[in-house]
């Protein structure tokens, strides 16, 4: 990726998570997933590993949430570890795996 590119793409990843409210987990289920899956196909075509790897654990722990009424909560607080993701300038795949066990205990979880 072309380091002039790089403000354009982070002000477009976070311009697409903050259009994309935790509310909607609850309310919209398909609506959110949906969103979610064009963010991880963005994050994934700007190789932005640490918001794809986190996107897809949200993915795979959401469907039980939001089952059990939790799905907001739990969309809530990985958004706010993507956001964070992206405030890194450069990620190694250790960080990438410290932010999702962050994540997880915060959800009170096992990483």
């Amino acid at each position: 990726m072309n380091h002039d590119q790089n403000p354009f793409v982070l002000t477009e990843m976070r311009g697409l998570l903050d259009n994309l409210p935790a509310e909607l987990a609850g309310q919209h289920p398909l609506q959110f997933l949906m969103h979610l899956d064009h963010i991880r196909q963005r994050a994934t075509q700007h190789r932005l590993s640490a918001l794809r790897d986190l996107i897809c654990v949200l993915e795979s722990v959401l469907q039980p949430a939001m089952q059990a009424g939790g799905g907001t909560t739990i969309a809530r607080t990985y958004l706010e570890a993507m956001r964070a993701a992206l405030d890194c300038e450069e990620i190694n795949p250790a960080m990438t795996e410290a932010l999702m066990a962050n994540a997880a205990l915060r959800l009170g979880g096992q990483p």
